[in-house]
């Protein structure tokens, strides 16, 4: 899993982030720690790999503020060249703010939606060209 595009991904987006104990190789358990700016408000940021797979699933389990959220991908290889990107996204709040933010990604859910399938062409069309270059071509 490369989580360094993932990572580059979220400072393009404004987050401040970085890795507790400074790993370099992802596994079960490494943390980062940073602020992401949501509705105009810097929030803490604290999320951490509690489910690993490599390379097929994982798990992260974060909290932004008073937000909980629970983001799981899967990654089924359907040929040499094509990949199914399954991702389940859970949230929850634990304030007051966090509920009134969370009713109104409710309200917005099919731009968010939006949001979330940009990233991952993103990070899809990142890493089939790093495989391309590797692979010569």
């Amino acid at each position: 899993m490369d989580f360094a595009r993932f990572e580059t991904d979220m400072r393009r987006q404004g987050a401040t982030l970085a890795r507790v104990g400074d790993w370099t190789e992802a596994t079960k358990d490494v943390e980062w720690r940073g602020a992401v700016t949501l509705g105009g408000k810097s929030n803490p940021l604290a999320a951490k790999i509690t489910q690993l797979v490599a390379p097929r699933a994982y798990t992260i389990d974060s909290q932004i503020g008073g937000m909980v959220c629970h983001y799981e991908i899967s990654l089924v290889s359907l040929s040499e060249t094509v990949t199914r990107v399954a991702l389940v996204l859970n949230l929850s709040a634990k304030t007051e703010t966090a509920r009134i933010f969370l009713m109104t990604l409710k309200l917005t859910r099919g731009l968010v939606l939006q949001r979330l399938e940009q990233m991952l062409v993103r990070q899809g069309s990142a890493a089939e060209t790093e495989w391309q270059h590797r692979k010569g071509g």
